[in-house]
């Protein structure tokens, strides 16, 4: 805790967990708030929200405040109390847990126009993962309490708030099938064809929006693997790849591999 939309649900147990090696700047100042009405206008462009009555909105917005990053910056610990969710305006946000051997596992990338920490908010007493803003970032956060209240008290709110955040679930009960059960061939693959593409069919080129150790924390693989299979599929002539730029020769020969048939 929507890879809103998707929302990040912080959807994995909850563990004191060492603190990530990241420098943690001096909090920026809140960006100018302005009236609650134009925090309104804002969070109804969310998944999550979008399907509130405006009077519902707005109650949220009257406690809801905008706040910016640097990158790097935590924007809350695993283990902190859950205070709030936030809605993401600008910028991004890793959501990411420590694991034994010191490595970070990115469990989520949250783009504008997607909010996370919602689940945690409405279900735990405390986030279960790290988020991390990856630059600049704004965000609105919806304090806790209010968000609660109004799940609690106006069970059109709670509906709508139930049925999008299902929409999430059933997104990450796919996102868990394949950091499982595919192998990592299988899920660069998906990756690859699953990005936007331009070009002639012989020769589709994509752009890797991640630089290639964070997309090999993605997708759940070591970067040495991430590099090793890229550099198999150029000798089999099957992608060619230069800085962040990835043409694909053998869609055919791609998607088979993406299906488990191959590698």
């Amino acid at each position: 805790m929507p890879e809103v939309a998707p929302h990040a649900a912080a959807d994995v147990a909850s563990r004191p967990v060492p603190a990530v090696n990241l420098r943690m700047p001096q909090r920026l100042p809140l960006a100018p708030a302005g009236p609650p009405g134009d925090i309104a206008t804002a969070l109804r462009v969310f998944p999550l929200l979008a399907g509130l009555a405006p009077a519902a909105v707005a109650r949220l917005a009257k406690t809801a405040h905008r706040r910016t990053y640097a990158a790097g910056e935590i924007v809350f610990r695993q283990g902190e109390p859950a205070r709030g969710f936030h809605a993401v305006t600008a910028g991004g946000i890793r959501v990411v847990r420590m694991m034994p051997d010191g490595r970070e596992r990115v469990l989520h990338r949250i783009k504008p126009g997607q909010t996370f920490a919602e689940a945690a908010v409405l279900s735990m007493p405390a986030y279960p993962a790290t988020a991390i803003a990856a630059g600049a970032t704004e965000t609105i956060e919806v304090a806790g309490p209010e968000f609660v209240g109004l799940v609690e008290t106006d069970p059109a709110a709670a509906r709508a708030i139930i049925s999008s955040l299902a929409g999430w679930l059933v997104h990450l009960v796919g996102r868990v099938e394949e950091l499982t059960a595919l192998s990592a061939d299988a899920r660069l693959a998906r990756y690859l064809l699953d990005l936007p593409s331009h070009g002639a069919a012989a020769a589709l080129e994509v752009t890797l929006p991640l630089a290639k150790k964070d997309l090999a924390a993605h997708l759940g693989i070591t970067p040495e693997t991430f590099s090793r299979v890229l550099r198999r599929w150029t000798d089999r002539g099957i992608v060619a790849s230069k800085g962040a730029t990835v043409t694909i020769s053998d869609t055919a020969a791609l998607m088979a591999i993406s299906e488990g048939e191959g590698s």
